[in-house]
Formats: structure tokens, C-alpha cells, sequence
């Protein structure tokens, strides 16, 4: 049986037991409509999310994309739909349906299948995941399909030490029929064995093509209003995160890092961070630094004005950047944020600087529905000029 067909039934599975829970409870239900639009291609995401309260057995979610128009219709495909079951002490717990699965060490996977969790009184837990991948890669992009008959399994157990420490193993492997795609195991430490101080650490090899894809080390030091860390890191390209900004166009690629960042509580409100690594991609030496800085201009923090330096300088990347944020209440109901990036490369061929401009507001005029929307706009290397816009609907079912 095809990826595709496993797909339809477990969605279609999810869908009935998520209108089953809906009709035979009262729950707080969350509807949120997005669409997306932008220059080259539509698209937009319909989510919907309920929870039946603090304390409930169950919840479901779904996430559908739907894209640009093709030669048999508008084309849809889910991101996420599964219902979730719970033990209301948190003993246990099963997932059913399209979902990303993340625990550990191991590479993060869409999956259509089953999860289980169960955890001990005595601190040890179990997690276990079944199904047909849908991805190979974590993506901020619609999922690809895996072609042919391909399933997965994995899982991750863990151990709470005296409750400062929580030490686990995980595994995860990949098979196309019979064949061997992709094959992880990874382990991860967490630890506070005093107030002031905080360890954690993970790592995962590639059995497959073996070698380490991912590590990572940091030990943080709190002194009084300041806080201390220093961090290791090695990461593939596998481990790649989401292109949300310029900066993490720009900054994120293969690379090891060892470095350290060095926390301020300056006043109640404001916030200094100072970071630096040394790195190296591919044999070649050289290393990054930032200095951030974030003011709330309340004490609840519903509004705050940010600001960051940050210079990049190791292989081919070599640049200068500072970041501008703000958010706002205008009014009761009302709120605005706007985001700017400004990178100027070292290498005046490829453009002589690129900005990057988020604006976003919302409305929320009850505790029933609400309205956003933001625009995105920027110039890279790969597009002079780049508009995206996007609209945000979201009622909530149940609320008072």
C-alpha cells in the first residue's frame, strides 16, 4: 500500500474520532483560519485545534496546506491531523494521525502513524512512534512525499534522577522495503545539580552513513543579576533550521562552534546579551558575534523594543547585520509589531546591502474571535524585491 493511501486513512481516521470527541463533550474549541499570499505562488493553512479543558482525556488538531492551483484542481495537502489521548495525571498518552514527532537527540519526523508515552511514578519514561514518514527532513516547507513503500520506528527512553537530572537514549530508523534508508540513535543529558548552575548536552550519530550529524554541549553559571554560558556545537546539514529572517538565511549552514554568551538583567525591564563562537565550515577558520538588547515597556510585557549587532565572518559568509523590533498595544484591543533586518556583505558584488521588513496587527475586539495580519517584505541575493502578506482569522469556540 502506497504512502498516499496510508496518508488519506490516517486522516481520515483522525477526522472522524476528532468530530466523534467534538460532538459527545463540551469542549473550549480553537478555529484558525490562515491564508497565505504571496508574490510567485497562494497558498494558505487552515488549522484546527480543540482541547476539551485543563483537565481533559483528549484533543485534536489539523493543519491543511493548500497551495497554488494545478492541472486536476486547487492543491491541499495535510501538514498535521491527529487526535491525542491523555492520562489527566500525565501517566500516559497516545497520539493518532499526521503529526511531527520530536524527543531526544534524534532528527524531529512527520509521520502518519502512532505514539505512545508512558512515564513511572518513579521518574522513568517510555516513548515509542509507528508509522509511514512523510518527511525526511524537519522543513518550514509543505512535506514531500516518500516515494514507495517506506516505513519508520523509534523511540526514547529517559530517566529523572533525584529531580535534577534527566538523562535518555533514543533511536529512530527509516526503511524503504527492506532496504535501510536512515538509521539514528542519539542521547541527551539535562542537569541542575544547584541553584546556579545548568548542564545539558545531546548528541546523535548517523549509523547510516556514519559520522556525527548533531551535538551539542552548554554549562550556564548564574551570578547574582548576570547569567554565564559557555557552548559547544557540531551540526549537519540535516539540522538545519527554517528560514524565518535574513539572519537565519545567512547564519545557519554546517558548521562547529565552541563559544559563550553572557546574560544581563540590566533593570527590572531591560535585558542585555552579549554571544560569541568561534567556527569553522570546511576547514575553514573564523567565528561570529552579537550583542542584543531587549526593553519592556511594561511589566506585564506586552510590548518591548529590541535591538541586535551581530557580524558574521567564516567561509563564505561574511557580514554585517543589526536587527530592530518592536511590539505595541495601541489600544485594549489592538496590537502592532514591526521587525527590520539590514545585512550588508563583505563582498559589494552581491548586492550592497539587504533588508529585510516584517509588520504585523491584530484585533482582537472579544474573547471570541480575532483578526492579524502581517506583511513581509525583503531583497536577497536570489530576489531583488520579495512581497509575502499574511491574513489571520481565528474564532474561538466555546470561549466566554
Amino acid at each position: 500500500m502506497g504512502c498516499k493511501r496510508l496518508a488519506t486513512r490516517a486522516c481520515v481516521g483522525a477526522s472522524s474520532l476528532f468530530f466523534a470527541i467534538y460532538a459527545h463533550a463540551e469542549p473550549t474549541a480553537t478555529l484558525r483560519l490562515d491564508t497565505l499570499v504571496d508574490t510567485q505562488r497562494g497558498g494558505g493553512v487552515i488549522v484546527i485545534e480543540t482541547d476539551m479543558n485543563t483537565h481533559s482525556w483528549a484533543s485534536a488538531e489539523a493543519l491543511v496546506w493548500t497551495g497554488g492551483s494545478t492541472t486536476t484542481g486547487i492543491s491541499a495537502d495535510a501538514l498535521a491531523f491527529s487526535v491525542r489521548m491523555r492520562e489527566p495525571h500525565g501517566f500516559g498518552e497516545l497520539r493518532i494521525g499526521r503529526f511531527l514527532f520530536a524527543s531526544g537527540a534524534i532528527l524531529p519526523v512527520q509521520i502518519d502513524g502512532a505514539s505512545a508515552m508512558a512515564r513511572a511514578p518513579w521518574g522513568t519514561k517510555v516513548e515509542l512512534v509507528a508509522g509511514v514518514p512523510v518527511t525526511a527532513l524537519a522543513s518550514s516547507a509543505p512535506p514531500i512525499e516518500v516515494p514507495g513503500i517506506a516505513w519508520l520506528i523509534g523511540g526514547r527512553v529517559s530517566q529523572l534522577i533525584a529531580s535534577r537530572m534527566t538523562m535518555g537514549v533514543s533511536y529512530m530508523q527509516r526503511r524503504e522495503g527492506e532496504e535501510v534508508a536512515d538509521e539514528e540513535a542519539g542521547a541527551d543529558l539535562s542537569a541542575a545539580p544547584t541553584r546556579w548552575l545548568d548542564l545539558a548536552a545531546h548528541a546523535a550519530y548517523d549509523i547510516t552513513s556514519p559520522g556525527l550529524s548533531d551535538a551539542v554541549a552548554s554549562a550556564a553559571v548564574r551570578v547574582g543579576e548576570l547569567r554565564f554560558e559557555a557552548f559547544a556545537l557540531a551540526r549537519s546539514p540535516s539540522r538545519l533550521l527554517p528560514a524565518t529572517s535574513l539572519f537565519s538565511v545567512f547564519g545557519d549552514f554546517p558548521t562547529q562552534s565552541v563559544g559563550g554568551s553572557v546574560h544581563w538583567k540590566a533593570a527590572p525591564r531591560l535585558d542585555l546579551w552579549l554571544v560569541g563562537a568561534g567556527q569553522t565550515v570546511g576547514g575553514v577558520y573564523g567565528g561570529n558575534a552579537s550583542a542584543r538588547a531587549f526593553l519592556k515597556l511594561d511589566d506585564r510585557g506586552a510590548g518591548g523594543i529590541g535591538l541586535e549587532l551581530r557580524r558574521q565572518d567564516v567561509s563564505t559568509a561574511r557580514w554585517t547585520g543589526i536587527r530592530a523590533t518592536a511590539t505595541k498595544p495601541l489600544l485594549k484591543t489592538l496590537r502592532c509589531g514591526v521587525e527590520l533586518e539590514l545585512v550588508i556583505p563583505d563582498d559589494s558584488s552581491k548586492g550592497v546591502a539587504w533588508p529585510w521588513v516584517l509588520g504585523s496587527l491584530a484585533w482582537r475586539p472579544s474573547t471570541r474571535w480575532e483578526i492579524a495580519g502581517a506583511i513581509e517584505t525583503a531583497s536577497t541575493p536570489q530576489h531583488e524585491f520579495e512581497l509575502n502578506a499574511l491574513a489571520r482569522l481565528s474564532l474561538f469556540l466555546g470561549a466566554k
